[in-house]
């Protein structure tokens, strides 16, 4: 228990700790001997008595009634030290006569370099756009709504909030005021910054002291409105956290396995998709130890933050816990963004392993599609980038479905058939690798030629974007029929000088055995 004291401070009561006053009291009387009783002196001391009542009222509140010694230090803090009012030595050393006021304005005077602080008496958050207001002259609505359009549409907006709101101090004692608004300090400005906080607290002095009476109307109905809408925000995000928790356990932690598939087997879960894309067995594991951080820093930043409008908490604590959570998820959103461009290096290069399967002499190709050649024994599939082409897996390899068609003018009277298998790595070497090992059957038996919808290549490959192609070179006055549809590249096109290759159309062979076909005009 402390002993507590009843404090009139410029006509408002106040119940104060015992240490609080005395503290209180020290800092009055060191600011009275520092102006040692200049002209300005009285007006100086009762401007900053004003300004303490001021931050008392804002310390009171339904669930408090007494001003303790640690609102008392940070109230100090902010009024700043008795000689950053004025020179500490007023006398001339010589002769022991004061200086003239003139004197001491002109040897107080500091610089007039205007420096960025955070505007706390004017914040509505953490008084990060009031402060750059005040640092460049602008209406601080102008700073707030490029602040609002850098969140909505660059996404970096409260990123950049968040970090501005760490490293740019916040303006605590009235020099930094002063500093802030790039005013000279001198006694003079000092007594006006202390005077117009002054006028703050006499305009409302009777609504202060209705407050510390506990009247029950000192809330305006515009403050009430304020309060629900803020406890309906709490609400909502608090609600929004429930969800992001639901999300995270059920494709987290529970391994639902929610990507796109289509066949028995089911779909893949997160942690399985990642095995054939990233590039290590070690990359799954900082994947989840990432994503572990961004949706755990999330969902408390939602909870925390939700309970903090609610429960109207503005403590420091609750404050670094906030701040804590942001670098946690900044913290594994880097980790995911270390994985990801490791990741994307693999997709950097593109080569082809080209390989010529044979020439036929027949007035027509026929195409003959061979259907699940490898079988289905994967124990998982998912569904192809094309929709129709699948993907499966077991314990040795990766089996995709679709197969590429580019049909081009032969330079003779036969048919030219060639194989092209791509793949892409970070190195030319790693990409024409990964190309070799693609297996895919095709082979010419008379004027037919048979293809396989489906090819496997090794999982320790992962997915990077192989693919196969059949180049088919058709000679004059023949064609290719492929799924009762016939491909004649046509006899009324004049090659001249240029490249008999340049003719070309292209069709896709997906896994189901159905065939597109595209044609250039």
């Amino acid at each position: 228990m402390k002993k507590t004291v009843s404090v009139n401070i410029k006509g408002i009561n106040f119940l104060i700790e015992e240490d609080a006053y005395e503290l209180l009291q020290d800092y009055m009387d060191r600011l009275a001997k520092t102006l040692n009783k200049s002209d300005e002196s009285t007006e100086i001391i009762e401007d900053v008595e004003l300004r303490v009542a001021e931050i008392c009222s804002t310390k009171i509140n339904d669930s408090k009634t007494v001003v303790e010694l640690e609102d008392i230090k940070e109230i100090l803090a902010q009024l700043g030290q008795p000689s950053d009012y004025i020179d500490e030595d007023l006398e001339n050393p010589e002769n022991g006569e004061k200086k003239t006021e003139q004197h001491t304005h002109e040897e107080f005077k500091t610089s007039k370099e205007r420096r960025l602080f955070r505007d706390g008496e004017n914040a509505v958050i953490a008084g990060v756009c009031q402060g750059v207001a005040n640092f460049f002259k602008i209406d601080v609505v102008i700073i707030r709504a490029i602040f609002i359009v850098m969140f909505l549409f660059g996404g970096f907006g409260f990123p950049l909030y968040i970090i501005m709101w760490i490293i740019v101090p916040k303006a605590k004692s009235t020099i930094d005021r002063l500093r802030m608004k790039g005013i000279p300090v001198t006694v003079e400005n000092v007594r006006e910054e202390v005077e117009n906080a002054a006028e703050r607290i006499k305009n409302g002095s009777k609504r202060l002291s209705e407050k510390i009476r506990g009247n029950e109307h000192y809330q305006t109905g515009v403050s009430r409105g304020a309060r629900i809408l803020v406890s309906l925000l709490g609400i909502f995000l608090i609600g929004w956290g429930l969800v992001m928790l639901i999300i995270f356990m059920v494709f987290g932690v529970g391994g639902f396995q929610f990507i796109p598939a289509q066949t028995d087997h089911g779909f893949l879960s997160a942690s399985e998709f990642g095995s054939i894309v990233l590039s290590q067995s070690s990359d799954s594991t900082w994947a989840w130890i990432g994503g572990l951080l961004i949706s755990f820093s999330i969902i408390l930043f939602l909870f925390l933050l939700g309970i903090m409008l609610i429960a109207r908490i503005k403590n420091k604590w609750a404050k670094l816990s906030l701040l804590g959570l942001f670098i946690t998820g900044l913290s594994g959103g880097f980790i995911c963004l270390y994985l990801g461009i490791k990741t994307g290096r693999d997709f950097a290069i593109e080569r082809k392993d080209g390989r010529t399967i044979g020439t036929v002499d027949a007035d027509m190709l026929t195409i003959i599609p061979q259907l699940n050649q490898h079988g289905n024994t994967s124990n998982y599939n998912m569904r192809g980038e094309n929709q129709l082409s699948l993907v499966s897996m077991d314990e040795q390899n990766i089996m995709m479905s679709g197969v590429h068609f580019e049909y081009k003018r032969s330079s003779d009277s036969l048919f030219h058939v060639y194989q092209n298998l791509t793949a892409r790595g970070h190195s030319y070497k790693d990409a024409i690798s990964r190309a070799r090992n693609i297996k895919h059957s095709i082979n010419i038996q008379g004027d037919s030629l048979f293809v396989d919808t489906e090819y496997k290549f090794s999982r320790k490959d992962k997915l990077r974007d192989q693919e196969v192609y059949v180049i088919i070179e058709i000679p004059n006055s023949s064609s290719v029929r492929i799924n009762h549809r016939t491909i004649n590249l046509g006899n009324d096109r004049i090659e001249e000088e240029y490249d008999y290759q340049q003719f070309s159309e292209d069709g896709y062979l997906n896994g189901e055995g159905d065939y597109d076909h595209w044609k250039y005009n």
